[in-house]
């Protein structure tokens, strides 16, 4: 599945398929070891950190996982993975989105 396809899918369908393959071991590492930051959550899981951050780019994108709310003042972001309350609305708003159209720039004239 590519980010079209989930932000189409509705919460519960995406519950029942699952994610697959790296991007549900990645998504299992934040829910078991998060918040931290991804080179963290590398040595926590042994999930080779090359693999670790597109995935966790990828559950971002789909709402999966969020930025958490305290951050370091600088280096590296801390993530965690999203509760089913937020990824269910991320998801629904993601849906409604693409059933109203394109967004529309707000044009201060």
């Amino acid at each position: 599945m590519n980010p079209v396809d989930f932000r189409d899918i509705t919460f519960s369908a995406l519950k029942a398929r699952g994610l697959e393959g790296l991007r549900g071991r990645v998504l299992a590492a934040w829910v078991a070891h998060g918040p931290c930051t991804t080179r963290q959550l590398a040595t926590k899981s042994g999930i080779d950190l090359l693999t670790l951050r597109p995935r966790t780019t990828e559950l971002l994108e789909l709402g999966l996982v969020r930025l958490s709310d305290l951050q370091p003042a600088k280096g590296e972001g801390t993530y965690r993975a999203a509760s089913e309350s937020e990824a269910f609305a991320f998801l629904e708003a993601n849906r409604l989105l693409a059933t109203t159209g394109q967004r529309e720039l707000p044009l201060g004239v």
